[in-house]
């Protein structure tokens, strides 16, 4: 899988035998003190959680000028790739499902985390029905020593713009737990209806 920090790429953990997802920052980026700051900051973030319903990490490291993290590999299908097969999910599944999240989002928020990239296509279902957060980051720590306000800037919206709270347009900085709960709760209206809560009928 791509995305706009790096790739992931499903690979074997030799010594433990067992399939492991490498996501490794795109080398256009390596030059970008910014970047490679974002993405030392997801390492820490998943680093610091151990929840059944967020994807676990099992080393992260720089090898010469490759930065990569090294998760586990969740075998199954992303909310927003299940509701485009299936189409809008019974009142019961949508709702497990979102419970599942939000003990997962308790469990980071009980860490000064706060996601800010919450939607389908970050919550993973696998093969045992379970849910599992996905793509720390955007997630901002909420400590003192925290470096996101250095790496925001003032006014700079960052998330996806369908399942981002209001506040969240306005300063990414200063967002916390309800921004999170508005973007499940978006998500929430997708699995039942099969869209956003403000996306167009008529949009493909």
């Amino acid at each position: 899988g791509r995305g706009g920090m790096g790739t992931v790429f499903k690979a074997k953990h030799a010594p433990l035998d067992r399939f492991v997802a490498v996501k490794v920052l795109t080398p256009a980026l390596v030059a970008d003190p910014q970047a490679v700051a974002r993405f030392q900051r997801e390492m820490k973030a998943v680093g610091r959680l151990e929840h059944p319903n967020i994807v676990r990490a099992y080393d992260a490291r720089q090898i010469d000028q490759t930065h990569c993290l090294v998760m586990e590999y969740v075998d199954g299908i992303d909310l927003a790739e299940l509701v485009c097969r299936v189409g809008p999910l019974p009142i019961a599944d949508a709702t497990e499902l979102i419970r599942q999240a939000a003990s997962g989002l308790q469990c980071a928020h009980q860490h000064r985390l706060v996601h800010r990239d919450i939607k389908p296509s970050n919550l993973m279902l696998t093969r045992r029905g379970e849910v599992k957060i996905l793509d720390l980051g955007l997630a901002r720590i909420r400590s003192p020593e925290s470096s996101d306000d250095a790496m925001t800037a003032t006014g700079t919206a960052m998330g996806t713009a369908d399942f981002m709270a209001p506040e969240q347009v306005t300063d990414s900085r200063l967002v916390d737990i309800r921004a999170d709960i508005y973007a499940l709760g978006c998500t929430f209206y997708k699995l039942l209806s099969g869209r956003a809560p403000f996306e167009s009928p008529d949009q493909p």
